[in-house]
């Protein structure tokens, strides 16, 4: 009895000992800066919400967050960093559906498993993409453009952020369902510039940074994804407007955005930052900021992340097998 007494004390006291520097440590916690990867260049729209959410997050932890892009792969580059990165909260990963969900499809050596080597913060908004042209394009609606490239076969070429993204993926499904044939043209950086000069016709935008270039007429918007309008392009038809199944829901054209962090990281502080970010998202200034960009602001728990993350793995891995999306 005395030893079973003596090991139940020394037990109690070590789970004691354990418990208030686990909690002390979530409770100093941020004590430096935090970085957050962003797996595409500057200016693309998940840079321009993570600079928008990172900014009032480094505020309201005292905190700076650092955005730290890293392009290339379709998003591919940035996603192993950050699955590699310490799990310790100074680490978060903003992602969006094509890198957790697209590109793993598409690339046959993928270094990191979208399910296992992260865990979802929050979720932080919806957002349409637009098919875009060139200004000069010899076509100004959906019709005219499918007109045209059924006359002109192979002639067009379309930009994307790289093999396995969503706009490489979500034009060459919808270019095989309207029975037209396109020219993809990956790039590493921000295509916008080469689609507004011409040196490419098209391109599938987030609304985010399509809607001031369209504005300015400095592209085109032939049609924009899901069944609904938006408030800020409201005579922009969509893609289901001009075909019934060509994008039921926005399964194929609508992405999202989310906070992420590698696997290990801490409940506690997964809990913190989770409930900081979905206070910001609600934030009257924030919801105006992110509507005026076309976007649908959620603001979802770290639970929801993850679901959605499964199910769209599963629905793109099938749909990239039907069109035999490939790495050259």
């Amino acid at each position: 009895m005395k030893r079973r007494h003596l090991l139940s004390t020394a037990t109690g006291l070590a789970t004691a000992l354990t418990l208030p520097s686990a909690w002390s440590q979530t409770a100093a916690y941020p004590n430096r800066p935090i970085k957050m990867i962003v797996p595409f260049a500057s200016g693309i729209s998940p840079d321009v919400v993570a600079r928008l959410i990172g900014d009032r997050l480094g505020q309201a932890l005292g905190q700076p967050v650092v955005i730290d892009n890293r392009p290339g792969a379709g998003g591919m580059i940035g996603a192993e960093a950050a699955a590699l990165a310490p799990a310790d909260g100074y680490n978060l990963f903003f992602s969006v559906k094509a890198v957790m969900a697209i590109a793993p499809n598409v690339y046959p050596n993928v270094k990191y498993n979208p399910m296992k080597d992260f865990k979802g913060v929050a979720q932080i908004l919806l957002v349409p993409h637009i098919l875009t042209a060139t200004p000069n394009a010899p076509y100004n609606t959906m019709k005219e453009f499918v007109e045209y490239a059924k006359k002109n076969p192979g002639k067009i070429d379309f930009a994307s952020l790289g093999v396995g993204s969503q706009p490489h993926v979500a034009l060459e499904a919808w270019a095989s369902r309207l029975g037209i044939k396109l020219n993809h043209v990956p790039y590493k950086t921000n295509p916008s510039p080469d689609v507004m000069s011409g040196v490419v016709s098209l391109s599938v935008e987030a609304s985010t940074t399509a809607i001031p270039l369209i504005k300015a007429g400095k592209i085109k918007a032939l049609a924009i994804s899901g069944a609904e309008r938006i408030p800020a392009l409201p005579d922009l038809p969509t893609m289901t407007e001009f075909g019934a199944t060509l994008d039921t829901n926005g399964v194929i054209g609508n992405s999202w955005h989310g906070i992420f962090t590698p696997a290990g990281t801490p409940d506690a502080i997964v809990a913190k930052l989770s409930a900081e970010i979905i206070r910001i998202v609600k934030l009257p200034e924030i919801q105006t900021r992110l509507r005026d960009l076309g976007l649908t602001p959620t603001g979802m728990p770290g639970s929801t992340l993850t679901a959605d993350v499964a199910t769209d793995y599963a629905y793109w891995g099938n749909l990239v097998k039907e069109l035999n999306i490939k790495v050259e």
